[in-house]
């Protein structure tokens, strides 16, 4: 793969069928979608892809997301979200703090 972000998660691919190019050099990917609806629950009209091809010829589609410029900090930065990642998982865990209500420190306007 040319992109040095992009990694195969899972090696165990699953055939869905076949398909053959539209006289517009489409393919339909209807049950593969389905699929991933399936897995991810999210509609299909909402489904971006990255689009990878090996020198075999061999075409991935890896499903993405797009997030606000505002939030992507996050991501560009390890040490915090692997520190809000431990947070969800402690959270999940039940390991929480009851730190009180915050309602003196809002600011109404």
């Amino acid at each position: 793969m040319s992109s040095t972000n992009t990694a195969i998660l899972d090696e165990e691919f699953e055939f869905y069928g076949q398909t053959s190019l539209d006289d517009r050099k489409r393919i339909t990917l209807t049950r593969a979608v389905d699929a991933l609806r399936d897995l991810f629950q999210e509609e299909p009209a909402k489904l971006r892809f990255a689009i990878y091809v090996n020198k075999a010829g061999q075409i991935l589609l890896s499903p993405e997301t797009t997030i606000p410029l505002h939030e992507a900090w996050l991501f560009k930065n390890p040490g915090a979200l692997h520190s809000v990642l431990r947070g969800i998982e402690q959270a999940k865990a039940g390991n929480l703090k009851d730190l009180g209500s915050f309602a003196e420190d809002a600011k109404e306007d």
